[in-house]
Formats: structure tokens, sequence, C-alpha cells
């Protein structure tokens, strides 16, 4: 027989239970709580302790169990990235002037040659002379590493308003663009006063490796 309070075994013929001192009257147990096991004082504190936190995290455990695990992804490896010199820039500018800026392309002659790269004027070479898609044109520079700065700037600008007055003839728009490796620290500076006529770019170069289709 059990004890109908904490449910511990009582002796053959002893109804006191030795573990909380209830009398357990005799007689066959009925219903659908025959012969379960009555859960002890700590068992029923420790579900009541459980009830008292409510419905809704019950609700939560049951989704976690349900719901399945979101398995979190690694980033994408950093694409590998080596240095260009500035005449290895000018080069794939050359070639592919749409990597600077959609729609731009390299300035050609009357014939349809390309003659941008280099461009020669009178106050000095253009690394890139460029006509963007609405037909303005750029001026591109290249800063060499030792390079750079006011002087930078300075023949930008000559070199802009050389292309304004002689090959814009005053109508056509020009702008110009200078390419630095890394940004000095007082380039917010520069910038601010040429904006709308110069625009700085960082530049880097990753590589990438594909299979080949066979």
């Amino acid at each position: 027989m059990l004890c109908k309070l904490c449910g511990t075994q009582l002796p053959a013929g002893q109804l006191t239970c030795p573990e909380c001192g209830h009398v357990t009257k005799p007689g066959r147990e009925k219903g659908k709580d025959a012969g379960r096991t009555v859960a002890s004082p700590r068992e029923l504190g420790d579900l009541d302790a459980e009830r008292a936190e409510g419905p809704e995290e019950g609700v939560a455990l049951e989704e976690k169990v349900d719901r399945p695990m979101a398995v979190q992804t690694s980033s994408e490896e950093p694409l590998p990235v080596f240095a260009l010199d500035a005449a290895g820039l000018r080069r794939l500018l050359a070639r592919q002037p749409e990597l600077l800026e959609a729609g731009l392309s390299v300035f050609t002659d009357e014939k349809g040659k390309p003659v941008g790269t280099g461009y020669s004027t009178q106050v000095g070479e253009i690394d890139l002379l460029a006509l963007d898609k609405s037909g303005a044109f750029v001026v591109v520079r290249v800063a060499d590493r030792e390079g750079g700065g006011e002087d930078l700037v300075a023949e930008t600008l000559q070199r802009i308003g050389w292309v304004r007055k002689h090959l814009g003839k005053g109508k056509q728009k020009a702008r110009g663009i200078i390419l630095v490796e890394q940004a000095p620290e007082n380039l917010s500076y520069t910038a601010a006063g040429v904006a709308g006529t110069i625009t700085f770019k960082t530049y880097r170069v990753a590589v990438t490796f594909e299979d080949v289709v066979i």
C-alpha cells in the first residue's frame, strides 16, 4: 500500500507513513487515480513553481523543440588583396574604364580612335581622359605613392580648366577624379574645398579563382 499523501511504500500491515506520518485508511483505490504514484511534497512544490512561471514559457519550450534549429553560416572569406602600382592601375583603367565608374569611356579623336590614355596637354599629362554617360569630360589622375596632396589637386584643376577651354569650348562640362592608394589625414578638407569639381577615390585590387568548365 502507498501513502496517499507522499506516495511512500508502506510496510505490510502498517497504516502510518514513516516519512510524513500520514495515516492511510485501508481500502482499495478506484478510478483513474488507482495505481498512480502520488507526488511528494517536494515534488509538488517544484510543480507549483513551474506552473507559477505561466503557460507562455511552456509554449516557448515546445516551439524550440518543434522548430528546426537555424544554422549559423560563417561570413564570406575576404578576397585576397594585393598592391597595384600607379602604372599598373593606369593600364587597367585604359582597358576597363567602367571599373572606375559605370558608363565611363576613353576619349576618342574624330576618327574614333581612343586617345585618352596619357593624354598630353599644355599644362601636363592626363592619366586618363574619359567621357561619362552624360557626355561630360572626366579627367582621371592616379597619385603615385610619394605624390599627392595640394600639388596634385592644383595640377588636376589646371588640367580640368584646359579641357573645358580647348576641348569643351566652354560649353561641355568637365570634372576630375583623383585616385589615391591611401587617403591622407587632411583629405576631407581638401575634398570639401573642391566638391563638385574633383572626386577622390581610394583603390585596391582583389583576385578570385574559378574552376574551368570542361
